[in-house]
């Protein structure tokens, strides 16, 4: 109540102020709805965070941010032969990729080499295993040839990719380029090398393209 002129007492209208607590909880729900909108407008962030998979085949120069790969051959079997002359063997088959790399803008080599399959499993390079033959840093605008062997369950072999990459550890791919080639293979290939006893090469690494096409 006021005193208006006269003293006439006049009554104020209803306050239309909401309760502290309604009021937060408008505000609460104004900003989950601002939220969403956005979320929904934003990749999630593994989509943000993936590799850029530069892709090709056998044959294919595929082009990448820290220089080319190309392969040049596939072949397989149980048993390798790596460059010191150590045979290997396996239950299982060794994919021997021979490829050419070409570095880009700094001396540098791939440090990540693995075999995807087709179900997503990746399986590396390793130094007890799986030899790859890299040489050291190559420079750039020369090729160099390098070799990889990886050991692989024969259900594998079908639909193999080659992944390469510069590094190492797999937390550091995440908005880097990716080489991804198809090599190609089949199942009659998973069962032809799974039956071979004659032991794969896996060559020296070496600068120039030699006998690559």
């Amino acid at each position: 109540m006021t005193t208006g002129r006269g003293g006439r007492r006049v009554s104020r209208p209803p306050s239309r102020r909401l309760p502290r607590q309604a009021a937060f909880g408008v505000l609460l729900v104004a900003a989950l709805a601002t939220g969403r909108a956005v979320e929904g407008l934003m990749p999630i962030d593994d989509e943000t965070a993936a590799p850029f998979e530069r892709t090709g085949g056998v044959g294919d120069r595929v082009e990448t941010r820290w220089g080319d790969v190309e392969v040049t051959s596939v072949a397989g079997s149980t048993r390798i032969e790596d460059p010191s002359g150590t045979i290997h063997v396996t239950g299982g088959v060794y994919v021997v990729v021979d490829w050419t790399y070409t570095a880009a803008g700094e001396p540098q080599l791939p440090a990540y080499v693995a075999i995807r399959d087709t179900e997503g499993r990746q399986f590396r390079t390793s130094v007890e295993r799986n030899p790859y033959s890299s040489g050291g840093a190559a420079q750039p605008g020369i090729p160099r040839r390098v070799s990889a062997a990886i050991e692989l369950p024969a259900d594998a072999v079908d639909g193999a990719r080659l992944i390469v990459t510069l590094q190492p550890n797999p937390e550091d791919h995440r908005r880097d380029d990716i080489a991804v080639i198809d090599l190609g293979l089949t199942g009659d290939d998973a069962d032809a090398w799974a039956a071979s006893e004659e032991p794969v090469e896996v060559a020296e690494a070496a600068d120039g393209r030699g006998d690559a096409p």
